[in-house]
């Protein structure tokens, strides 16, 4: 019987010089993040959804998955460490995870899309984004104070009223959606 062997890596048919210590690129770990198509990615959006629906309203995963427009084996499918069953058989939703989540975040140029490093940088940056569309109406330096100098992912968010208020005028503060679409993945 032959054995099943797993795709390797293609190597660069360069040599190496004797002093080069670098390693070889895992083509298979920079596409693990990345969506095969336009429906996987909506798919993977929604479950993120549900999961959020019943962290957050307490919701059953049918009920939450029904409200998100996706059903519950998608959920399973994407996100299956963010699931648990309860005592009583239920499946529940675990307190936080650690899944990659693009998001949409407001740029010195317009929006920005940032890998979010599980469901606590992703509430962070929902609640800096409610923080600046408070912001947008008062004028009020209070609103963005907890968010100064912090990041998400390797993006510094933005709360200098001098950068915001040229965005605010040309409307780039209102994002449609915390969670970034196909066509901004780079």
């Amino acid at each position: 019987m032959p054995s099943k062997r797993r795709p390797q890596a293609r190597r660069s048919k360069q040599p190496r010089a004797k002093n080069d210590t670098s390693t070889t690129v895992n083509i298979t770990r920079d596409r693990k993040d990345r969506p095969s198509s336009d429906r996987s990615f909506e798919a993977k959006r929604r479950a993120f959804d549900a999961i959020a629906k019943m962290r957050h309203d307490g919701l059953s995963l049918d009920a939450a998955s029904r409200e998100a427009s996706t059903t519950p084996a998608t959920v399973h499918k994407h996100l299956p460490a963010a699931l648990r069953r309860s005592k009583t058989g239920r499946w529940i939703a675990t307190k936080s995870d650690r899944y990659v989540r693009l998001l949409s975040l407001p740029g010195a140029h317009g929006p920005v899309t940032v890998r979010a490093r599980g469901s606590e940088e992703a509430r962070f940056a929902s609640a800096y984004l409610s923080s600046l569309a408070r912001w947008a109406r008062t004028e009020k330096a209070y609103e963005l104070a907890p968010f100064h100098g912090k990041k998400i992912g390797n993006f510094e968010l933005l709360t200098a009223a001098r950068v915001l208020k040229p965005l605010r005028d040309a409307g780039l503060l209102h994002l449609d959606s915390l969670y970034a679409a196909l066509k901004d993945v780079a």
